[in-house]
């Protein structure tokens, strides 16, 4: 067997022990076994290895095939020391994509033990089965749902590891001997065979009318394991639709959903906030002072679910039309909106809230019908013109005497662009996507972004890519949240970079380029940038704001004309095509009128 070390430090070292020689690991580095022990979710193995635990090792691997642990969510299978437990592990991605079992009994210290792994490839708990000294270990499940491959998708795959592995903890000071690996299930005889409890001689060397019940049992078992022409067929056949099965598997999109687990893990409160110092231990509840949890409804996350929405919970409707007013107006009825207890404020207007909440509540929770409501109301309808007094009397308008105005939101202000230029790709539902980002942001993760072409990259911002260690810049730069923690309400900057963003951004460019050409193509008048002005804002320009539009598009017109590279950036920034027909001056020249526009406080804020 070839022996490779793979980590810099002192190599494992062969003593005197089992038999003959036994290899002691000092857990930093592991004997790899190159190519042997790769296998599939679908294929039958077994493995076998004789180990000596060291009394004061409490956790380690014994065994694996993967590659770095946690880092990659344990994928492959293991054999692990934990708490002086064994664990038998296969995973696509752990823990919930896995099996995993634990053995009920602690394992023995300082003494020779003989371990076989067998695994059948059925995907199921029951498959994977653990033996110490040639007998079954009882074992606990803990989680039997494997539905994907256990393979990595790229690269090489790494073989079996005994002893440790990249970026966990191994066998420190264990001894490991007899490392056997077959690529099927051993039959129970042979288990106690490799273990040194029986051996064939126990049977054949008997007459066969003398071979008892169980020698018999012993032989068949084995003929139809591992020689029966039939039946080697038939498992050859259902290997097969079980690897297709995984093949068919492997690209169907996942979504990461909570699951509740089987026994539910004991919570204690940490005292001082010490995660190993464990107080009175505590169980699923909710406040009595809203509503007493119903003895009928299970502590679970779907009993929590059914408390938060009966019709005896005075918190939860008004809670959330308190949330969508504040989108609509800036400030909620309640102006704290993450906080309807002691330490918050009073509504401003109660009753307008009980009525919003009764009625959302009568709708079936329907939130498109109460966001209808809202903005066909006549308070939102109002001028958001304040005079002065009313501005003196009533700064943060909770009085409500005039429309809401407001910046609008970073997703707001970029979807704004690509619809007032028909860019905007209204599908609906599907991946995130990939838009226009400077290059060299993920290097920092030392990962890559692959950036989307296509009708993909006018998606509106709800499908943007959110990767909360790098968030995307444009939607940051606007105070977009990076998903790092829930936010009840964001906050509102007003920075030098937002003006960069809009008067660089590829997707703004790329918008303003396009409203350019409808401009152009609407000839030389004011009417092509009175509709961009109203795509843009949602009101037509007085006479002063055109004329000065017009007198921006002679003045770039001519620095064009004067220096065509100018108009590069304009022309060519982002994936659409203008026509070629058109005059690149007057096109470059509409389209900073229209980037102009954009970028004005009409189009940045609500009103």
């Amino acid at each position: 067997m070839k022996r490779e070390t793979g980590q810099a430090g002192d190599a494992p070292v062969f003593t005197d022990g089992h038999n003959g020689k036994a290899l002691v690991l000092n857990g930093d580095t592991w004997l790899d076994l190159g190519t042997t022990g790769i296998f599939r979710r679908s294929t039958p193995f077994s493995i076998g290895i004789w180990v000596s635990i060291p009394q004061a090792l409490k956790e380690g691997v014994i065994f694996h095939k993967g590659q770095a642990e946690r880092l990659y969510n344990f994928r492959g299978y293991h054999l692990y020391l934990k708490d002086d437990h064994l664990e038998i592990n296969m995973a696509h991605t752990a823990p919930s994509n896995a099996i995993t079992r634990m053995s009920k009994a602690p394992v023995p210290k300082d003494r020779w033990i003989q371990l076989t792994l067998t695994y059948d490839g059925s995907s199921r708990a029951a498959g994977l089965q653990l033996y110490m000294d040639g007998a079954p270990l009882p074992m606990e499940t803990t989680m039997d749902q494997l539905t994907k491959d256990i393979l990595f998708i790229n690269g090489p795959q790494p073989g079996l590891q005994i002893g440790g592995w990249w970026r966990g903890l191994g066998f420190k000071n264990g001894k490991a001997d007899d490392v056997l690996v077959y690529n099927r299930v051993l039959t129970p005889y042979e288990i106690k065979i490799i273990a040194g409890k029986a051996q064939w001689p126990d049977i054949t060397a008997q007459s066969p009318d003398h071979i008892s019940a169980a020698g018999l049992q012993a032989l068949k078992d084995y003929y139809v394991a591992a020689v029966d022409p039939g039946v080697q067929k038939a498992q050859a056949t259902l290997q097969q639709l079980r690897t297709t099965l995984a093949d068919s598997t492997e690209q169907v999109p996942e979504l990461m959903v909570m699951q509740e687990m089987p026994e539910p893990r004991k919570t204690h409160i940490l005292l001082r906030g010490n995660y190993d110092a464990l107080g009175e231990e505590v169980f699923p509840n909710t406040p009595e002072a809203i509503l007493p949890f119903s003895n009928k409804l299970p502590k679970n996350r779907y009993g929590l679910a059914q408390w938060l929405t009966d019709k005896d919970n005075p918190l939860t409707a008004r809670v959330v039309v308190n949330r969508i007013w504040q989108n609509f107006f800036g400030t909620g009825l309640v102006k704290t909106s993450g906080d309807f207890g002691n330490q918050g404020e009073m509504p401003s207007h109660p009753e307008l809230l009980d009525w919003l909440a009764i009625h959302f509540r009568g709708s079936g929770w329907n939130i498109k019908q109460l966001n209808k409501m809202i903005v066909m109301s006549a308070t939102y309808r109002q001028d958001s013109r304040a005079s002065a007094a009313a501005r003196e009397k009533d700064p943060e308008n909770r009085l409500l005497s005039h429309g809401p105005a407001y910046r609008m939101t970073a997703e707001m202000i970029r979807d704004n662009a690509l619809m007032a230029s028909g860019l905007m790709n209204l599908q609906i539902g599907g991946k995130s996507v990939m838009p226009y980002q400077p290059e060299g942001l993920w290097e920092i993760n030392n990962t890559t972004y692959t950036r989307d072409t296509g009708q993909a990259v006018y998606r509106r911002s709800l499908y943007v890519v959110i990767k909360r260690s790098v968030p995307n810049p444009t939607l940051a730069t606007f105070d977009a949240g990076s998903r790092s923690y829930c936010v009840v309400k964001r906050q509102q900057t007003n920075t030098p970079l937002q003006a960069l963003v809009t008067l660089n951004d590829p997707t703004f460019i790329e918008a303003s380029r396009v409203l350019g050409e409808q401009i152009t193509k609407a000839g030389n008048g004011s009417q092509g940038i009175i509709d961009a002005y109203r795509k843009l804002t949602g009101r037509t320009p007085d006479a002063a704001a055109v004329n000065l539009l017009m007198k921006l598009r002679d003045a770039e017109q001519a620095k064009f004309r004067q220096h065509p590279a100018k108009a590069k950036g304009w022309l060519h920034t982002g994936q659409y095509v203008a026509d070629k027909k058109l005059d690149a001056a007057l096109l470059a020249a509409n389209a900073v009128v229209a980037n102009t526009i954009l970028n004005s406080d009409a189009a940045l804020t609500k009103r």
